[in-house]
């Protein structure tokens, strides 16, 4: 313990890790601003002009138009919606063929008719995407009939979508029986608040990956500044220079770090809900991106789990990041192939498709964490790695990996220390 609290103070002490750390906490509030700063609304006032609010003006104007479509959205508010769509495309000569982008479809009418209930109207024609191009449908397609049967259709297309992404084969049944479970489990009808929506869990994303990538730069010098000084030939000497030595080392690292992502994160979320506002967290996550999304939560349970799976990322990559710092044995090329493994997912993402390449960038200790490629829109998706006929949905494989890794990672650092090098 004694070697514990004495590498946790010189951690604590160097200069560029407290440079990093606040660095760190001061970017995770100002990213906390930008999902709030995106959200705009447009109204005309008193005098016939047109008014453009941003931030919180715009977000106490989009919660006092809302009006009836929030809370549990039931058959009667989706036909309602649909109802009051048709309704807005009646009043123009001819419909409007191209939606609300039509040109003679004004910014304040769009704001005033549609824009409350855009998100409820998008849900329903993804869930009526046909099944074999997967094109969705367009608004002026929608019915009160495809309303009513809008739960129902939900299930239909999530298995219209696996047969779509994995073909008509073993592979597909195994991936469907995995989603159709999760997806069961799922409430309906599904609940919505404006507020908290999908700009801000990727802001929670990149708030996550910044957090991560501080961590490796912070742990990549832990063992290879000893190897480039040749102090770890004195320190391998002393009665406990060599297993509790590391064992306290990589423990203070950790330690310092865990504290540093849940600070961050803890106020990115506290920032952004209250900005936001507390009672959007009910909101279902079929709502943020998919209806179709497996997930069987509301927004508030969906920003823990993120949050759980980004810091099993981050241990996974500081593990991994240890154990390469005690190989390389120059702080130098430490920092860049750590910082160079904790990118290669992102790569892999773009340039490796099909079943290796998911395989591979899921596996990897970052595999969590990222853009595209990160652990968020793999939660949101039904996206399946395969062994032969077996499926094993994406968020499943990246949070098994990196549970594994941690163990595996921070036990090789410990053996390679205390081995006798030459």
């Amino acid at each position: 313990m004694r070697v514990y609290r004495a590498e946790l103070r010189r951690l604590l002490k160097t200069r560029y890790v407290q440079i990093l750390l606040v660095a760190a906490i001061i970017f995770s509030a100002i990213l906390a601003y930008f999902p709030v700063s995106f959200r705009q609304y447009v109204y005309q006032d008193e005098n016939g002009q047109v008014v453009t609010v941003t931030g919180m003006d715009a977000l106490r104007m989009e919660k006092e138009r809302q009006g009836e479509f929030q809370g549990k959205l039931t058959e009667e508010k989706l036909t309602a919606a649909v109802r009051q769509y048709q309704e807005f495309v009646s009043g123009y000569e001819g419909g409007l063929p191209n939606g609300i982008y039509d040109e003679r479809v004004s910014t304040v009418d769009a704001y005033e008719n549609v824009f409350h209930i855009i998100t409820i109207l998008r849900r329903m024609c993804e869930s009526w995407a046909d099944p074999d191009s997967g094109l969705v449908w367009d608004m002026n397609e929608l019915t009160e009939t495809e309303a009513e049967n809008f739960y129902r259709q939900c299930h239909q297309h999530l298995k219209d979508l696996i047969y779509q992404e994995n073909g008509d084969s073993r592979k597909a049944e195994s991936a469907l029986s995995q989603a159709e479970a999760l997806y069961s489990r799922t409430e309906m009808p599904f609940t919505y608040y404006p507020g908290v929506g999908m700009e801000a869990m990727e802001y929670m994303e990149i708030c996550i990956f910044l957090l991560v990538l501080v961590s490796v730069i912070i742990a990549a010098p832990a063992l290879a500044g000893d190897y480039q000084t040749q102090s770890d030939q004195i320190l391998k000497c002393t009665r406990y220079g060599k297993k509790r030595l590391v064992t306290g080392r990589v423990l203070a690292v950790i330690t310092v770090l865990t504290a540093m992502y849940f600070l961050g994160v803890a106020l990115f979320i506290i920032l952004t809900n209250t900005a936001f506002g507390w009672e959007s967290l009910s909101t279902s996550v079929q709502l943020l991106f998919s209806s179709v999304t497996l997930l069987p939560l509301n927004v508030g349970e969906f920003e823990i789990l993120i949050a759980a799976a980004g810091y099993a990322t981050l241990l996974a990559s500081v593990c991994f990041t240890m154990f390469l710092s005690g190989r390389l044995r120059n702080v130098f090329m430490s920092a860049i192939v750590s910082v160079a493994a904790l990118l290669i997912p992102i790569f892999l993402y773009v340039m490796a498709g099909g079943n290796a390449g998911t395989w591979l960038r899921c596996i990897f200790p970052s595999g969590g964490a990222g853009l595209g490629n990160s652990f968020l829109y793999a939660a949101l998706d039904t996206d399946f790695a395969f062994a032969g006929s077996h499926a094993i949905w994406v968020p499943y494989l990246m949070m098994g990996a990196a549970l594994v890794e941690i163990f595996i990672f921070a036990v090789l650092t410990i053996i390679d220390w205390c081995r006798v090098r030459k």
